[in-house]
């Protein structure tokens, strides 16, 4: 529960800016360490929370009863209450915000706030009061994984194109590997939160936590395997195919059989991430910053009417300078210029294409950080403790 400043009895926040615990009446900081609270089990495996239940998607977050929660920081419902006083199993050690809510604030505005696309409404809201901080439960894990692979791939031969196929196996064993504890990310945005450098990592203490939301592992051993499993395979796979030879195209994992096996001592850990959530016609939206080191995941709902105006107008010029070049080569201009007209035409339709196959796929990767952005797509919160 709360643990109160010993000069005045005050409320204690955890400052990731100091690493310490400082007093919002006194203004006096402590070392975690050198804080103990009263009402703590000593040696326990477990510790006291408050759970807040969001009314809207389900979801819940733990937090001490310094902040009061005023929104469910998934999907940004403002209905979210107290629950109940919950005994959570302690974990073994945690990466404490080294990011303050400010430098998150910051950090968002820098990346999306110039962009002239983004709504001024949205601009607007990225403020401190609509930011959160959340320790994400990860599995820390020592795991022999073993693969094979059948992978397909085209080669040149002359002016035609043959598939060619391929053979992989190996063995490894990947060591303090970060596995997402909870249902509550996709493993999509788990992955792009990382890397957290586990060096900074210290021994649990219910201290950091203060002023902060947390959530705990909802995984039970066979869920930790199958995620361990496919993350095993992505790593392994990313390796495989940098193993085909150079030149070859299109390749592919056509199938593949693999097996892991986890050691007998995973490390429980909390990971702090800030999420900025807000509402945008009616949308859910939450952009994710890693509290360690202030890596962005997400973006931001742009205006769709400006975006397709421009390329339209791109569009339009492209089409003018194959109109030009083609008028001028009837008007006799290439005749008349040599090859500098044949050239110089040529260059701006090679830019002018580049511009636009850039801009094309721009916008896919707009789209795809745009439905991790939608907390209804990222979130698929399972209430397990309701089933």
């Amino acid at each position: 529960m709360a643990v109160l400043c010993s000069n005045c009895a005050g409320k204690l926040i955890f400052n990731p800016a100091s690493q310490k615990l400082e007093c919002q009446t006194c203004g006096s900081s402590f070392r975690p360490e050198d804080v103990r609270d009263i009402y703590a089990e000593a040696g326990t495996k477990f510790y006291d929370t408050r759970v807040y239940t969001c009314g809207h998607c389900g979801a819940e977050v733990i937090t001490s009863d310094t902040e009061s929660s005023t929104f469910c920081v998934y999907c940004g419902n403002p209905a979210i209450v107290f629950s109940r006083v919950s005994k959570e199993y302690r974990p073994d050690g945690l990466i404490p915000f080294k990011i303050t809510k400010q430098q998150a604030v910051e950090t968002i505005k820098k990346r999306f706030l110039k962009n002239p696309f983004i709504p001024k409404e949205v601009k607007a809201k990225c403020v401190p009061d609509n930011v959160r901080g959340i320790y994400v439960p990860y599995w820390v894990i020592t795991a022999d994984f073993s693969e094979a692979d059948y992978i397909s791939g085209e080669v040149k031969r002359g002016k035609s194109t043959v598939t060619k196929y391929y053979s992989r196996a190996g063995e490894t064993r990947f060591h303090n590997l970060p596995i997402d504890g909870s249902r509550i990310l996709n493993d999509d945005t788990s992955l792009k939160l990382e890397p957290f450098h586990l060096e900074e990592a210290t021994e649990f203490d219910e201290d950091y936590l203060n002023g902060f939301y947390s959530n705990t592992s909802d995984l039970g051993y066979y869920d930790l395997r199958r995620s361990a499993a496919e993350r095993c395979h992505k790593l392994f796979t990313e390796e495989v195919v940098k193993t085909i030879p150079r030149g070859t195209r299109n390749v592919k994992i056509r199938d593949s059989l693999y097996w892991v096996d986890i050691h007998d001592d995973p490390v429980y850990m909390m990971m702090p991430v800030w999420f900025f959530t807000f509402k945008h016609k009616d949308k859910p939206y939450t952009i994710l910053v890693n509290g360690q080191t202030g890596k962005v995941v997400g973006t931001l709902p742009w205006t769709k009417g400006r975006v397709y105006a421009i390329a339209a107008a791109l569009f339009a010029v492209i089409v003018a300078f194959i109109g030009f070049f083609f008028l001028g080569f009837n008007n006799g201009a290439a005749r008349h210029f040599g090859n500098t007209y044949v050239n110089a035409v040529a260059a701006l339709l090679v830019t002018s294409m580049l511009f636009f196959t850039k801009g094309l796929m721009g916008l896919k990767r707009i789209f795809k950080n745009l439905r991790l952005t939608q907390s209804e797509g990222i979130f698929r919160y399972v209430k397990k403790r309701q089933e």
